[in-house]
Protein backbone atom coordinates (compact mmCIF):
# COMPACT_ATOMS: atom_id res chain seq x y z
CA UNK A 1 0.00 0.00 0.00
CA UNK A 2 1.43 3.45 -1.23
CA UNK A 3 1.55 6.22 1.82
CA UNK A 4 -1.21 8.58 2.45
CA UNK A 5 -1.55 11.11 -0.42
CA UNK A 6 -2.37 13.97 1.86
CA UNK A 7 0.83 13.22 4.00
CA UNK A 8 2.59 13.58 0.77
CA UNK A 9 1.34 16.67 -0.89
CA UNK A 10 1.73 18.47 2.97
CA UNK A 11 5.36 17.20 2.47
CA UNK A 12 5.43 18.87 -1.24
CA UNK A 13 5.85 15.37 -3.03
CA UNK A 14 3.08 16.29 -5.01
CA UNK A 15 4.09 13.28 -7.55
CA UNK A 16 3.86 10.61 -5.57
CA UNK A 17 0.41 12.17 -4.36
CA UNK A 18 -0.31 11.48 -7.55
CA UNK A 19 0.47 8.07 -8.08
CA UNK A 20 -0.74 7.07 -4.44
CA UNK A 21 -4.20 8.74 -5.33
CA UNK A 22 -4.45 6.79 -8.11
CA UNK A 23 -3.74 3.62 -6.93
CA UNK A 24 -6.39 4.06 -4.25
CA UNK A 25 -8.85 5.62 -7.35
CA UNK A 26 -8.46 2.56 -10.07
CA UNK A 27 -10.09 3.79 -13.28
CA UNK A 28 -10.97 7.06 -11.63
CA UNK A 29 -9.73 10.36 -12.70
CA UNK A 30 -7.84 11.96 -9.42
CA UNK A 31 -6.97 15.50 -10.99
CA UNK A 32 -9.72 17.22 -8.91
CA UNK A 33 -9.37 15.24 -5.54
CA UNK A 34 -5.05 15.89 -6.06
CA UNK A 35 -5.95 19.58 -6.12
CA UNK A 36 -8.77 19.71 -3.37
CA UNK A 37 -5.75 18.52 -1.03
CA UNK A 38 -2.83 20.45 -2.59
CA UNK A 39 -5.26 23.88 -2.42
CA UNK A 40 -6.28 22.80 1.03
CA UNK A 41 -2.66 22.11 2.44
CA UNK A 42 -1.48 25.15 0.72
CA UNK A 43 1.21 22.87 -1.01
CA UNK A 44 2.63 24.35 -4.13
CA UNK A 45 4.62 22.13 -7.06
CA UNK A 46 5.38 22.80 -10.34
CA UNK A 47 4.96 19.32 -11.98
CA UNK A 48 2.59 18.39 -14.20
CA UNK A 49 0.93 15.38 -13.46
CA UNK A 50 -0.44 12.96 -15.86
CA UNK A 51 -4.30 11.32 -14.91
CA UNK A 52 -5.70 8.78 -16.47
CA UNK A 53 -8.99 9.87 -17.72
CA UNK A 54 -12.10 8.46 -15.82
CA UNK A 55 -13.64 5.19 -17.02
CA UNK A 56 -17.06 6.01 -17.93
CA UNK A 57 -19.66 3.40 -16.33
CA UNK A 58 -22.64 5.35 -17.04
CA UNK A 59 -22.40 5.97 -21.08
CA UNK A 60 -21.65 9.49 -20.86
CA UNK A 61 -18.37 10.87 -22.70
CA UNK A 62 -16.39 13.74 -20.37
CA UNK A 63 -17.22 17.14 -22.05
CA UNK A 64 -12.93 18.02 -22.01
CA UNK A 65 -9.47 16.43 -22.67
CA UNK A 66 -8.02 19.02 -21.03
CA UNK A 67 -8.55 17.05 -17.44
CA UNK A 68 -5.70 14.60 -18.74
CA UNK A 69 -2.86 16.77 -17.94
CA UNK A 70 -3.55 19.36 -14.59
CA UNK A 71 -0.90 22.28 -13.60
CA UNK A 72 -0.76 21.68 -9.81
CA UNK A 73 1.01 25.11 -9.24
CA UNK A 74 -1.80 28.10 -9.10
CA UNK A 75 -5.22 28.50 -9.73
CA UNK A 76 -6.35 24.85 -11.24
CA UNK A 77 -7.95 25.39 -14.47
CA UNK A 78 -11.40 23.21 -13.97
CA UNK A 79 -15.14 24.68 -14.06
CA UNK A 80 -15.26 23.55 -10.31
CA UNK A 81 -11.84 25.19 -8.68
CA UNK A 82 -14.36 27.08 -6.09
CA UNK A 83 -15.90 23.18 -5.37
CA UNK A 84 -12.21 21.51 -5.11
CA UNK A 85 -10.79 24.17 -3.50
CA UNK A 86 -12.61 24.71 -0.32
CA UNK A 87 -12.49 28.21 -0.78
CA UNK A 88 -14.22 30.45 1.85
CA UNK A 89 -17.55 31.28 -0.19
CA UNK A 90 -20.73 32.05 1.90
CA UNK A 91 -24.11 30.23 0.91
CA UNK A 92 -25.56 31.87 -2.12
CA UNK A 93 -29.56 32.24 -2.04
CA UNK A 94 -32.09 31.68 -4.44
CA UNK A 95 -32.10 34.78 -6.55
CA UNK A 96 -28.22 34.71 -7.04
CA UNK A 97 -28.80 31.08 -8.49
CA UNK A 98 -31.39 32.47 -10.48
CA UNK A 99 -29.37 35.20 -11.98
CA UNK A 100 -26.40 32.68 -12.22
CA UNK A 101 -24.55 34.54 -9.28
CA UNK A 102 -22.59 31.54 -8.56
CA UNK A 103 -18.73 30.75 -8.74
CA UNK A 104 -19.37 27.41 -11.09
CA UNK A 105 -22.26 26.95 -13.52
CA UNK A 106 -24.93 24.50 -11.97
CA UNK A 107 -27.72 24.85 -14.30
CA UNK A 108 -27.67 21.35 -15.16
CA UNK A 109 -26.88 19.53 -11.84
CA UNK A 110 -29.26 21.82 -10.66
CA UNK A 111 -31.93 20.54 -13.54
CA UNK A 112 -30.98 16.77 -12.79
CA UNK A 113 -31.59 17.62 -8.56
CA UNK A 114 -35.18 19.28 -8.94
CA UNK A 115 -36.37 16.58 -11.86
CA UNK A 116 -35.79 14.49 -9.61
CA UNK A 117 -37.50 15.24 -6.38
CA UNK A 118 -40.78 16.85 -8.18
CA UNK A 119 -41.01 13.98 -10.34
CA UNK A 120 -40.58 11.22 -7.72
CA UNK A 121 -44.24 11.88 -6.70
CA UNK A 122 -45.28 11.56 -10.64
CA UNK A 123 -44.60 8.02 -11.23
CA UNK A 124 -47.62 7.15 -9.46
CA UNK A 125 -46.13 5.73 -6.14
CA UNK A 126 -48.05 7.64 -3.75
CA UNK A 127 -51.77 7.07 -5.46
CA UNK A 128 -50.85 3.37 -4.21
CA UNK A 129 -49.73 4.14 -1.18
CA UNK A 130 -53.12 6.24 -0.39
CA UNK A 131 -55.56 4.72 -1.89
CA UNK A 132 -53.96 1.07 -2.29
CA UNK A 133 -57.43 -0.51 -0.38
CA UNK A 134 -59.56 1.61 -2.47
CA UNK A 135 -57.83 0.23 -5.85
CA UNK A 136 -57.34 -3.02 -4.38
CA UNK A 137 -61.50 -3.39 -3.83
CA UNK A 138 -62.16 -2.71 -7.34
CA UNK A 139 -59.27 -4.76 -9.02
CA UNK A 140 -60.27 -7.74 -6.62
CA UNK A 141 -64.03 -7.34 -7.06
CA UNK A 142 -65.29 -7.54 -3.22
CA UNK A 143 -68.49 -7.16 -2.79
CA UNK A 144 -69.87 -4.98 0.01
CA UNK A 145 -70.17 -7.14 2.30
CA UNK A 146 -66.75 -8.32 1.84
CA UNK A 147 -65.55 -4.75 2.34
CA UNK A 148 -67.03 -4.26 5.49
CA UNK A 149 -65.38 -7.30 6.84
CA UNK A 150 -62.17 -6.16 8.44
CA UNK A 151 -59.53 -7.29 7.82
CA UNK A 152 -60.37 -8.01 4.12
CA UNK A 153 -58.37 -9.42 1.59
CA UNK A 154 -57.59 -5.67 -0.24
CA UNK A 155 -56.64 -4.85 3.39
CA UNK A 156 -54.02 -7.69 3.42
CA UNK A 157 -52.55 -7.21 0.09
CA UNK A 158 -52.13 -3.40 1.00
CA UNK A 159 -50.11 -4.17 4.01
CA UNK A 160 -47.86 -6.31 2.10
CA UNK A 161 -47.16 -3.72 -0.51
CA UNK A 162 -46.22 -1.83 2.65
CA UNK A 163 -44.34 -4.20 3.33
CA UNK A 164 -42.38 -5.29 -0.15
CA UNK A 165 -41.74 -1.44 -0.57
CA UNK A 166 -39.43 -1.28 2.72
CA UNK A 167 -37.76 -4.35 1.35
CA UNK A 168 -36.85 -2.73 -2.04
CA UNK A 169 -35.83 0.33 -0.49
CA UNK A 170 -33.54 -1.84 1.77
CA UNK A 171 -32.07 -3.73 -1.31
CA UNK A 172 -31.39 -0.03 -2.89
CA UNK A 173 -28.76 0.48 0.25
CA UNK A 174 -27.34 -2.66 -1.10
CA UNK A 175 -27.06 -1.85 -4.74
CA UNK A 176 -26.70 1.94 -4.65
CA UNK A 177 -22.63 1.44 -4.49
CA UNK A 178 -22.72 -1.52 -6.83
CA UNK A 179 -24.55 -0.86 -9.90
CA UNK A 180 -25.02 3.49 -9.72
CA UNK A 181 -27.32 5.57 -9.16
CA UNK A 182 -27.88 6.21 -12.74
CA UNK A 183 -28.54 2.37 -13.72
CA UNK A 184 -30.79 2.26 -10.63
CA UNK A 185 -32.97 4.98 -11.79
CA UNK A 186 -33.34 3.65 -15.28
CA UNK A 187 -34.03 0.22 -13.74
CA UNK A 188 -36.51 1.98 -11.81
CA UNK A 189 -38.19 3.96 -14.00
CA UNK A 190 -38.17 1.34 -16.76
CA UNK A 191 -39.60 -0.97 -14.19
CA UNK A 192 -42.76 1.23 -12.86
CA UNK A 193 -43.82 2.23 -16.12
CA UNK A 194 -44.35 -1.86 -17.44
CA UNK A 195 -45.68 -2.52 -14.12
CA UNK A 196 -48.54 0.73 -14.57
CA UNK A 197 -49.08 -1.16 -18.21
CA UNK A 198 -49.38 -4.22 -16.53
CA UNK A 199 -51.84 -3.26 -13.95
CA UNK A 200 -54.01 -1.50 -16.79
CA UNK A 201 -53.93 -4.66 -18.36
CA UNK A 202 -54.77 -6.46 -15.59
CA UNK A 203 -57.62 -4.19 -14.79
CA UNK A 204 -59.41 -4.08 -18.06
CA UNK A 205 -59.06 -7.65 -19.01
CA UNK A 206 -60.30 -8.42 -15.15
CA UNK A 207 -57.67 -10.55 -14.34
CA UNK A 208 -57.13 -9.10 -10.80
CA UNK A 209 -53.80 -11.79 -9.77
CA UNK A 210 -51.82 -9.75 -13.22
CA UNK A 211 -53.20 -6.64 -11.55
CA UNK A 212 -51.93 -7.59 -7.72
CA UNK A 213 -48.82 -9.25 -9.04
CA UNK A 214 -48.09 -5.64 -11.29
CA UNK A 215 -48.80 -3.53 -8.04
CA UNK A 216 -46.28 -5.61 -6.33
CA UNK A 217 -43.88 -5.15 -9.17
CA UNK A 218 -44.25 -1.18 -9.11
CA UNK A 219 -43.44 -1.02 -5.29
CA UNK A 220 -40.29 -3.25 -5.83
CA UNK A 221 -39.16 -1.23 -9.15
CA UNK A 222 -39.69 2.04 -7.03
CA UNK A 223 -38.50 1.17 -4.18
CA UNK A 224 -35.07 0.12 -5.85
CA UNK A 225 -34.80 3.47 -7.44
CA UNK A 226 -37.34 6.48 -7.38
CA UNK A 227 -37.86 6.16 -4.02
CA UNK A 228 -33.95 6.28 -2.15
CA UNK A 229 -31.82 8.25 -5.11
CA UNK A 230 -33.63 11.37 -5.72
CA UNK A 231 -33.21 12.48 -1.86
CA UNK A 232 -29.54 11.96 -3.04
CA UNK A 233 -28.91 13.55 -5.94
CA UNK A 234 -28.54 17.74 -3.92
CA UNK A 235 -25.88 16.65 -1.78
CA UNK A 236 -23.67 14.86 -4.86
CA UNK A 237 -24.66 16.97 -7.67
CA UNK A 238 -24.82 20.59 -5.82
CA UNK A 239 -21.66 22.70 -4.64
CA UNK A 240 -22.13 23.16 -0.22
CA UNK A 241 -22.04 26.65 -0.82
CA UNK A 242 -25.75 26.20 -3.07
CA UNK A 243 -26.46 22.88 -1.21
CA UNK A 244 -28.49 24.83 1.68
CA UNK A 245 -30.67 27.10 -0.52
CA UNK A 246 -31.46 24.21 -3.22
CA UNK A 247 -32.17 21.47 -0.90
CA UNK A 248 -35.07 23.52 1.01
CA UNK A 249 -36.17 24.47 -2.68
CA UNK A 250 -36.01 20.44 -3.60
CA UNK A 251 -37.88 19.58 -0.50
CA UNK A 252 -40.60 21.84 -0.83
CA UNK A 253 -41.21 21.09 -4.64
CA UNK A 254 -41.72 17.03 -3.49
CA UNK A 255 -43.85 18.10 -1.00
CA UNK A 256 -45.72 20.10 -3.25
CA UNK A 257 -46.01 17.59 -5.97
CA UNK A 258 -47.04 14.94 -3.50
CA UNK A 259 -49.80 17.68 -2.45
CA UNK A 260 -50.88 18.07 -5.83
CA UNK A 261 -51.28 13.79 -6.57
CA UNK A 262 -53.01 13.87 -3.78
CA UNK A 263 -55.65 16.05 -5.23
CA UNK A 264 -55.62 14.35 -8.73
CA UNK A 265 -55.27 11.41 -7.81
CA UNK A 266 -58.81 10.58 -6.86
CA UNK A 267 -60.20 12.80 -9.69
CA UNK A 268 -58.25 10.53 -12.29
CA UNK A 269 -59.77 7.15 -10.89
CA UNK A 270 -63.39 8.63 -11.15
CA UNK A 271 -62.54 9.66 -15.10
CA UNK A 272 -60.35 6.72 -16.04
CA UNK A 273 -61.47 4.10 -14.34
CA UNK A 274 -59.55 1.02 -15.22
CA UNK A 275 -57.15 3.10 -17.60
CA UNK A 276 -56.08 4.51 -14.09
CA UNK A 277 -52.26 3.87 -14.57
CA UNK A 278 -52.07 4.30 -18.19
CA UNK A 279 -51.07 8.33 -17.71
CA UNK A 280 -48.76 7.48 -15.10
CA UNK A 281 -47.01 4.44 -17.54
CA UNK A 282 -46.64 6.98 -20.10
CA UNK A 283 -45.09 9.78 -17.60
CA UNK A 284 -42.20 6.90 -16.32
CA UNK A 285 -41.39 6.38 -19.71
CA UNK A 286 -40.85 10.01 -19.98
CA UNK A 287 -38.51 9.82 -16.85
CA UNK A 288 -37.10 7.13 -18.49
CA UNK A 289 -35.54 8.83 -21.63
CA UNK A 290 -35.17 12.09 -19.15
CA UNK A 291 -32.37 10.47 -16.88
CA UNK A 292 -30.43 8.19 -20.09
CA UNK A 293 -30.04 11.50 -22.32
CA UNK A 294 -29.65 13.90 -18.87
CA UNK A 295 -28.66 12.71 -15.74
CA UNK A 296 -24.94 11.83 -15.03
CA UNK A 297 -23.91 9.19 -12.89
CA UNK A 298 -22.56 10.38 -9.06
CA UNK A 299 -21.11 7.10 -8.24
CA UNK A 300 -17.48 7.69 -6.60
CA UNK A 301 -17.14 10.39 -8.14
CA UNK A 302 -16.33 13.94 -6.46
CA UNK A 303 -18.32 17.15 -7.02
CA UNK A 304 -15.37 18.94 -8.44
CA UNK A 305 -15.76 16.35 -10.90
CA UNK A 306 -19.11 16.17 -11.42
CA UNK A 307 -19.06 20.15 -12.11
CA UNK A 308 -16.11 19.86 -14.34
CA UNK A 309 -17.79 17.50 -16.60
CA UNK A 310 -20.95 19.05 -16.25
CA UNK A 311 -21.14 22.74 -14.91
CA UNK A 312 -22.62 24.42 -18.25
CA UNK A 313 -26.02 24.51 -19.54
CA UNK A 314 -28.69 21.56 -19.74
CA UNK A 315 -27.20 19.27 -21.84
CA UNK A 316 -27.00 15.27 -23.37
CA UNK A 317 -25.16 13.76 -21.41
CA UNK A 318 -25.31 10.10 -22.80
CA UNK A 319 -23.07 9.14 -25.77
CA UNK A 320 -23.41 6.09 -27.66
CA UNK A 321 -20.22 6.03 -29.17
CA UNK A 322 -18.87 6.43 -25.18
CA UNK A 323 -20.69 3.76 -24.45
CA UNK A 324 -19.58 1.60 -27.18
CA UNK A 325 -15.91 2.58 -26.85
CA UNK A 326 -16.46 1.36 -23.03
CA UNK A 327 -17.78 -2.02 -23.91
CA UNK A 328 -14.53 -2.65 -26.13
CA UNK A 329 -12.26 -1.69 -22.74
CA UNK A 330 -13.98 -4.57 -20.64
CA UNK A 331 -11.45 -7.16 -21.00
CA UNK A 332 -8.46 -5.29 -21.91
CA UNK A 333 -5.23 -5.52 -19.49
CA UNK A 334 -5.14 -2.48 -16.90
CA UNK A 335 -1.74 -0.70 -19.36
CA UNK A 336 -3.70 -1.38 -22.08
CA UNK A 337 -6.67 0.71 -20.88
CA UNK A 338 -5.00 3.13 -19.85
CA UNK A 339 -3.01 3.52 -23.01
CA UNK A 340 -6.46 4.48 -24.74
CA UNK A 341 -7.55 6.61 -21.93
CA UNK A 342 -4.65 8.83 -22.30
CA UNK A 343 -4.82 8.66 -25.97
Amino acid sequence: MPESPKFLVTQGRTAEAGSALQFLRPGYSIANELQEMIASSGARDSNVIPVVGPVDEAGFAPDSASELKVAVEGKPETASFHSASGANIGSVGLIDIIKGRTPDVIWHTLFCTLFLMGFQQWTGAKGIVFYSTEILVKVLGLSPSQVRQTPNSAQWVTIGLAGTGILAVLASMNLIDRLGRRRLLLISTGGVSAACFIIVIGRVCHASVLAVIAMFAFKIAYGLGMAPIPWLTASEMLPYYALGTMSGIASALNWTMIFIIGLLFPVLARLLRSYLFLPFAMLNLVGFVVVLLVVPETKGRHISDILFHHGRRIHIVFSPTAWMRRRRLVGKPAVATMAENLA
